[in-house]
């Protein structure tokens, strides 16, 4: 095998197949690896230790068909795959609205589920609403209105430039540093040298109030806050944190009154005892973080909710495991 092939024997034409096919060879073996873990009991043992848990998905965004993924790859996940995570998912769970996922369950002992979207991207908006609308699934889309009305983010900008992945330093430089905040990042990057990327398609921007609103006239579909302009709510000053709060939901409430759920999906997932306390004083129900997978009812903080991360890349296989809570990355 190819893979077996070591050190300075390996003609240029095996050098090239292992170096640049590596990566594609061994997600595919790691994709038929959960196949057959799926087929071999994994779906019997992920029923069983699913009963009495709670399950919320976070995705991102919805690559339209026949598109090509653009900007952070691991946030763009294509059509089909997400269609079929769908079908995958209807399978063994019963989704439901999210403010009634710790409701009383359904005769039917299924587990709950629920689908989350963070950002507002215009591919969820029509790609995702597409594939949910056709399966009548329904879902909660966190939106930071400063970025409606087709505006790109600086993740996707910088990571075009940068074979589609931020290096984790960067990255924590940014959420950390500059607290997340859109324009002081925007400036550093360019006081660095780093590309940016200029023309992302426009179903790799946030979506405008018109894709919001045709969302928003299809029935399951609501409409949650991720903060006024995506700052790291952490890592800003209370008076900034508790705007960033009560400005977006505001702008929701008065433009989406039939949408809006009062729940925040606090942005970059990062969330401390002092956001929690913001989040509840300015009014919300209930705050979502970004990792945690699956929960007892009554078991996480009500402010501080987890979910199971989608990430783009995902076999459909690899998938079922994780939302069974077989597989935790």
């Amino acid at each position: 095998m190819v893979l077996q092939v070591r050190g300075q024997g390996r003609s240029p034409g095996v050098r090239r197949l292992a170096d640049h096919d590596g990566p594609m060879l061994r997600a595919r073996v790691k994709g038929l690896a959960e196949l057959i873990a799926l087929r071999s009991g994994g779906r019997l043992v992920g029923r069983l230790r699913r009963r009495g848990y709670l399950l919320i998905l976070s995705y991102h965004n919805v690559v339209p068909h026949g598109e090509t993924a653009r900007g952070d790859r691991s946030l763009h996940l294509a059509q089909g795959t997400f269609g079929a995570q769908l079908d995958e998912l209807l399978r063994d769970h019963d989704i439901v609205p999210l403010t009634e996922l710790s409701k009383t369950p359904a005769a039917t002992g299924r587990p709950r589920a629920a689908i989350t979207f963070d950002d507002a991207y215009a591919g969820t908006l029509t790609a995702g609403i597409e594939e949910l609308a056709r399966r009548r699934v329904p879902a909660t889309v966190f939106v930071p209105p400063a970025f409606v009305g087709g505006r790109s983010f600086w993740w996707d900008e910088l990571a075009e430039g940068l074979a589609g992945e931020l290096p984790s330093d960067l990255r924590d430089h940014c959420l950390n540093e500059l607290a997340g905040d859109e324009e002081p990042i925007r400036q550093w990057a360019a006081s660095q040298g780093l590309a940016r990327a200029a023309g992302l398609p426009p179903w790799a921007c946030a979506g405008t109030e018109d894709d919001l609103r045709r969302a928003a006239a299809e029935p399951g579909v609501s409409f949650g806050s991720h903060s006024w302009s995506h700052v790291n709510l952490a890592a800003v000053d209370p008076g900034r944190r508790r705007d960033e709060l009560i400005r977006s939901k505001a702008w929701l409430e008065s433009r989406f009154p039939q949408a809006y759920v009062p729940w925040l999906s606090y942005p970059y997932g990062i969330e401390s005892a002092e956001t929690r306390a913001a989040a509840g004083e300015a009014g919300y129900a209930a705050s979502v973080r970004v990792t945690g997978g699956r929960f007892r009812p009554g078991a996480a903080p009500v402010q501080a909710l987890p979910r199971l991360n989608v990430p783009a890349g995902l076999s459909v296989a690899g998938f079922a495991l994780r939302a069974a809570g077989l597989l935790s990355r």
